[in-house]
């Protein structure tokens, strides 16, 4: 395993005590400019929404660059993001003044993170449209600072990023399938130190060289799930005792791993969410999944935000319960697991699947964005820009996208075969699944073979 910290210049930034702090003061400024953009922004309907948030900057910005690039990373390189968050600046700034109290069990069992997420999936991006109406989305952004210091008001370091945020949760989910991990290099020098400063309660809310971010002893992490590579124990180890290397993509998998149930439910949200984008790229998958709560919708006479989150539930709920429900009812059938059980099983053999595929429509989006930047760069406000494009006024340069569409789209061919063999062998080599009969394995196999099917299919019609 090769230590990128021997790399000079990126130790050198590493072990600097203004890193992560330059960048994190950087992307406040950023979000800050990103929020008054948004505000600025006019009320439009619900048509001219759908080209506004490609011609408003503060909303390009966000949710086809931005968002994009932070799944990409975490898929790729783990919980970077997490460790130039501005909220994780502004919840560790506040707690310093705050009344540092424990947070409540329910808060550490994780389900405040799902619950947020769900009520974030369904009610700020699905019913009201936040990632269109950039007014929406500097209203959500505000909320979300406003969270973060909240919290950290009331409660111990960092409370809103360990027990509320789902961003950095789902993030850690996705953070499994990378090629690197932050480690430490000896585990007997750590059990040898007898300062431990890297968990030292004393420096929990120094701002810079201060004891773990997310209350982990380098030396017991297991996985790539929660370490935000903040690199703030490698500040303060006097041994320099830390790793960054590179490994086999998915290893976290082919070891003992779980995931909890509020996990397992985070999983399950997000999944309906990536089936669902995946699905916008042919307009067959596409129609074939709106035909249930379009015609719900018609049916009820419901409009607007009511018909919004009819779909928002037959999308994000229904649908990935009758995902996660066939391998689920398969198992109990043919292996005798019970079905909570047997989801939770599937689960880890499924979460590959739904990090890349979120991965490659992140990398979709950036492409299919790129003729608006320059036009957002002349017009920030955009609705003029948006008029235009709505009246054919303007037509866009898609040479670039054009250019870029055929080998995006071979790619997304070589990640999905990847994922199937991937998916294959953390079924059969696995210590999770080291107890598991042949007969317990099949369902899996055959149901993660299916959907790894259909979307290679949907890929296909989609961009061939």
């Amino acid at each position: 395993m090769y230590n990128l910290l021997n790399i000079k210049p990126l130790r050198f930034m590493l072990t600097s005590r203004f890193f992560p702090l330059i960048p994190q003061v950087f992307m406040l400024i950023c979000f800050a400019a990103i929020i008054y953009g948004g505000l600025i922004a006019p009320d439009v309907d619900a048509k001219l929404a759908g080209t506004l948030r490609n011609t408003n900057l503060a909303a390009l910005l966000v949710w086809s660059l931005w968002w994009p690039l932070v799944i990409i990373s975490a898929v790729l390189f783990g919980r970077i993001w997490c460790q130039v968050c501005p909220m994780e600046l502004v919840n560790s700034l506040v707690s310093k003044i705050g009344l540092k109290r424990k947070a409540p069990f329910f808060f550490k069992s994780g389900w405040v993170v799902t619950l947020f997420y769900a009520l974030a999936l369904l009610g700020f991006i699905r019913t009201f449209w936040a990632h269109r109406y950039p007014r929406r989305m500097a209203y959500f952004f505000i909320f979300l600072f406003g969270s973060a210091a909240l919290f950290a008001l009331i409660y111990e370091k960092r409370a809103f990023c360990n027990y509320v945020c789902p961003v950095g949760h789902l993030l850690g989910l996705y953070a499994l399938c990378s090629p690197f991990e932050w480690r430490v290099k000896d585990k007997d020098i750590c059990a040898k130190c007898k300062t431990k400063e890297c968990i030292d309660p004393k420096k929990h809310y120094f701002l810079v060289n201060r004891s773990c971010t997310s209350n982990l002893y380098p030396a017991a992490i297991r996985n790539n799930r929660r370490c935000l590579l903040c690199t703030q124990c490698l500040k303060v180890c006097p041994q320099g005792n830390l790793r960054f290397s590179l490994r086999k993509p998915l290893a976290d998998f082919f070891k003992s791993i779980e995931i909890s149930s509020a996990e397992f439910f985070l999983l399950f949200f997000a999944s309906g969410l990536v089936i669902w984008e995946i699905s916008e790229e042919w307009d067959v998958s596409k129609k074939a999944l709106l035909f249930v709560p379009d015609t719900i919708s018609r049916v009820l006479g419901a409009s607007g935000e009511i018909a919004n989150f009819i779909h928002a539930v037959i999308l994000f709920v229904l649908l990935p319960a009758i995902i996660f429900l066939i391998p689920a009812l398969m198992a109990r059938l043919t292996a005798g697991f019970s079905l909570f059980e047997a989801a939770k099983k599937f689960s880890l053999i499924f979460l590959p699947t739904i990090a890349c595929t979120h991965l490659l429509k992140a990398l979709f989006k950036i492409s299919s964005r790129i003729p608006y930047y320059s036009l957002s760069v002349k017009d920030p406000i955009g609705y003029s820009t948006a008029k235009l494009i709505a009246s054919e006024g303007i037509h866009l340069n898609k040479s670039f996208t054009n250019f870029m569409f055929p080998f995006l789209s071979y790619l997304a061919l070589i990640v999905f075969g990847g994922i199937l063999i991937s998916s294959w062998l953390i079924l059969f080599k696995s210590d999770s699944f080291k107890n598991f009969s042949i007969r317990q394995k099949l369902p899996f196999m055959f149901i993660v073979t299916l959907y790894c099917a259909v979307f290679i299919i949907t890929t296909i019609f989609a961009r061939f």
